[in-house]
């Protein structure tokens, strides 16, 4: 039996509480806020084109007010070194306001509507955006953060399978607790190099500039993988192939390079029967959406195309980690 290529979609789905130690509320509402009106669009088309994708979310987006958000803090909260990492102090200040501000901090009726849409799942992006390669948090710091998450998503309806970690910051001395809390699956970096560790605000000049350069030319290969090679226990490692960069009108020049590196790891991943995992965040369509929208749709027509000669198959995370775990070895999420 020929198999067949799976096309998974991942977004980092974070509001304010993703960028809050990088721009102010009136940055974030300039550049970003359009994020609100590209959701209900980007369900519509998911649902009409049946695609299937993961919405990790921030935990305390679930909350309907910031008066509820109070009764699901953690009880241990991050200790980073750099306190700017941390939400609560901001929290404490009462920052987050009231009215629009509010908007940019909680989004039940969003999540609400994810969870309403085919072939959507509801996923974990932590509580609190949590960063699991900064110094000074530790792994019970971590464990009250992704209990919290999975808390308060429980109290809201949804069952929470898998997580993305903030950033990426993957740290393989915190899978226990996955495993612990009945998270089946992450969504780990790829393995070359200038991936590998995720994305901090430390990261070099020359790290930086191969990850754009990776946008446009083919540095780090196109990053599909077999899925009958995942490992066979849980939580399993389900790695992005390539991350789906926002429309840059400096670079618009390269456009058309930016557009044949991810469908051409697509055709690659197609042909030969593997896994290519896209992602991003909602807020890289916000800005020049509709060269960002036009930009998505041709590679959802691209896939429809690979759909039809090659039978690739369009899975969320969730449905992947069924196809990749056999019965037997759900028992060992269960009994270690």
């Amino acid at each position: 039996m020929t198999i067949k290529g799976r096309f998974v979609i991942s977004l980092d789905f974070e509001l304010y509480w993703g960028v809050r130690d990088i721009l102010s509320s009136d940055q974030y509402k300039q550049q970003m806020s359009g994020e609100l009106e590209i959701i209900p669009k980007l369900l519509e088309m998911f649902e009409e084109q049946r695609i299937h994708a993961t919405w990790a979310i921030v935990g305390l987006m679930f909350c309907e007010n910031a008066e509820e958000m109070m009764t699901y803090l953690p009880n241990q909260k991050p200790n980073y070194n750099n306190s700017n990492l941390s939400p609560y102090p901001y929290i404490a200040d009462g920052k987050y306001g009231a009215g629009e501000l509010e908007s940019f901090h909680f989004a039940p009726g969003l999540i609400k509507a994810i969870h309403r849409t085919k072939y959507q799942r509801v996923s974990t992006h932590t509580f609190s955006h949590y960063y699991c390669m900064e110094e000074g948090q530790t792994v019970d710091q971590f464990r009250d953060d992704l209990a919290a998450a999975i808390h308060i998503a429980e109290k809201k309806g949804y069952n929470i399978e898998s997580i993305v970690f903030p950033r990426n910051q993957f740290n393989e001395a915190y899978l226990g607790v996955l495993k612990e809390l009945g998270i089946r699956s992450y969504r780990g970096n790829p393995t070359h190099w200038i991936y590998r560790k995720g994305y901090s605000k430390g990261d070099s000049i020359l790290l930086r500039a191969l990850r754009l350069l990776d946008t446009y030319l083919n540095i780090s290969g196109h990053n599909g993988y077999s899925a009958e090679g995942i490992e066979e226990h849980l939580p399993v490692n389900l790695p992005a192939s390539h991350f789906l960069r926002p429309y840059s009108r400096k670079l618009r020049i390269l456009e058309r390079l930016r557009l044949r590196r991810i469908l051409s790891g697509m055709t690659h991943a197609a042909k030969r029967g593997l896994v290519y995992h896209l992602w991003w965040h909602p807020y890289n369509l916000a800005s020049d959406p509709e060269e960002n929208w036009n930009f998505l749709k041709k590679i959802i027509d691209h896939y429809q195309e690979l759909n039809k000669q090659y039978g690739m198959k369009s899975v969320n995370m969730e449905e992947l980690t069924t196809q990749v775990t056999p019965a037997r070895f759900e028992e060992n999420l269960l009994f270690g």
